[in-house]
């Protein structure tokens, strides 16, 4: 489990169950994670049959997602959140996506709100965002995702400029060229990160995926740490994150595990 360096990354290819173990108490700032939505992705649900259905030629059934079934994503965001308690600072920011609908008795947005509130954590706010084009779905098509918001019970929500107001609605496209079927805008990230963090702090991802955080905290000055349980996303992640940090800093080559800018 040993990490590739890259500037102020450090990318881990592991479960965050275990990886998680490892970081210090108290040695992050702000969790913003993607984590499965537990839909089955390429496993039999509609967005399985997407090419098919949309005719756009893009063919999810080629990028599973691990642990997207709902007992095993419910199991593994319960651990991270558990352990998120330790490795967040006392005034922090947990921010968890999560789909907008779910249907049945156990909606996925008021899991993952009913979980934050519980276990160490404060839930403090459900952030809308509105990614302008509607989606999938059967009669009410998904134009929206959430962003579950948390910190730590006892201290405080860490907002980084006390004058700054933001609405709980963000509209921000969807990006068109994903390597991720559930890849989140670089800005919508930015957004939050601006909003809790300062410069030089550190933002963990446990759910990686393409690295889409990583290049976020490049582009805003904060240090990175993201961990992505599948290897081919590990390697989309750390490509797209190396090259970003050489656009920025003007570096050149690759960076091997352990190696650092």
């Amino acid at each position: 489990m040993t990490p590739v360096t890259i500037g102020p990354c450090t990318l881990y290819q592991g479960d965050c169950r275990e990886v998680m173990t490892t970081l210090p108490d108290g040695s992050v700032t702000m969790i913003w994670t993607d984590p499965p939505y537990g839909h089955g992705n390429a496993d039999g649900d509609l967005l399985s049959r997407r090419a098919a259905a949309v005719g756009d030629g893009y063919d999810s059934t080629a990028v599973a997602i691990l642990n997207d079934l709902p007992d095993t994503m419910r199991e593994c965001v319960d651990v991270m959140l558990r352990e998120a308690v330790r490795v967040l600072s006392p005034d922090c920011c947990c921010c968890c996506c999560c789909c907008c609908c779910g249907g049945g008795p156990r909606p996925t947005f008021a899991w993952v709100a009913n979980r934050m509130d519980s276990q160490g954590l404060q839930f403090f706010h459900s952030v809308i965002w509105d990614k302008k084009n509607p989606g999938m779905g059967w009669r009410y098509r998904r134009q929206h995702e959430m962003v579950m918001v948390a910190h730590r019970k006892g201290g405080r929500l860490a907002w980084a400029n006390a004058d700054k107001k933001q609405r709980n609605i963000i509209s921000i496209s969807k990006p068109r060229d994903c390597v991720h079927p559930n890849e989140k805008p670089v800005e919508l990230v930015k957004v939050f990160t601006d909003l809790h963090t300062l410069p030089g702090q550190t933002i963990l991802d446990p759910f990686m995926g393409s690295g889409t955080t990583g290049i976020a905290c490049i582009r805003t000055g904060r240090r990175f740490i993201g961990i992505e349980l599948d290897p081919a996303y590990f390697e989309i992640a750390r490509k797209r994150i190396e090259a970003e940090w050489q656009a920025k800093s003007g570096t050149v080559g690759m960076f091997a595990a352990g190696g650092k800018a």
